[in-house]
């Protein structure tokens, strides 16, 4: 499912067609600042971010780590997208879950969270990504997220209290609220300096909106 679509005012309407990649259009409405602060936290060694919190353009991304177009951006797109915005500064690319696939899903981000409380978050995430399964085939299992956890290096035991930590869970439900109210309804999902971009997308179409915004805020 792709497409382009700009937030107004705290609404968002999009238009939508089913595919793995395809192309995107762009509308022109601005969006207002209630909306932008809404999808970008800016907050200071937050585990669930990359880049500096100052960077010109915060990408918010909505995910589900047992979406498979999910996985292809993480690994087709997203390095691209570090090596050339967020390392230089340009771009911060912050994490929002919104596991709404099946209860796999919710026990995967709650897991990743889980990490991120060691500073892991990152690792922890691609490791889903690069050892994803069909969905809600009975694969994500709290002994399958420990095993996980093992392999990049986590203390276990402080993780498997942060997974069973009821703040976590919150946390997790909270942010698909979220996504919900800023018209999220497939993943991956990008909000861009306050435009909408979903699906799996090419690198050329990132490149285009994030110059796009970044020269607005000049």
């Amino acid at each position: 499912m792709v497409v382009l679509a700009v937030l107004a005012a705290v609404s968002l309407s999009a238009t939508s067609s089913t595919g793995t990649s395809g192309t995107a259009g762009a509308a022109g409405a601005d969006p207002s600042t209630q909306a932008r602060l809404a999808a970008a936290r800016r907050i200071p060694d937050d585990p669930l971010a990359l880049g500096r919190p100052d960077s010109p353009v915060v990408i918010s991304e909505w995910g589900d780590f047992q979406c498979p177009y999910c996985r292809a951006y993480t690994f087709d797109t997203e390095p691209s997208l570090l090596r050339q915005y967020v390392d230089s500064g340009r771009v911060r690319l912050e994490w929002h879950d919104f596991a709404y696939l099946g209860p796999e899903s919710v026990l995967a981000a709650r897991a990743a969270r889980a990490a991120g409380r060691q500073g892991r978050f990152w690792q922890y995430h691609d490791a889903l990504y690069r050892q994803q399964g069909r969905e809600n085939s009975g694969a994500v299992t709290e002994t399958s997220l420990i095993a996980t956890a093992r392999s990049v290096e986590l203390d276990l035991a402080r993780f498997q209290r942060d997974f069973a930590d009821p703040a976590i869970a919150a946390q997790v439900s909270d942010d698909r609220a979220l996504g919900s109210a800023l018209g999220v309804t497939a993943v991956p999902s990008f909000v861009i300096g306050g435009q909408m971009v979903v699906g799996a997308q090419p690198l050329a179409t990132f490149h285009q909106v994030i110059d796009a915004v970044g020269d607005r805020g000049r």
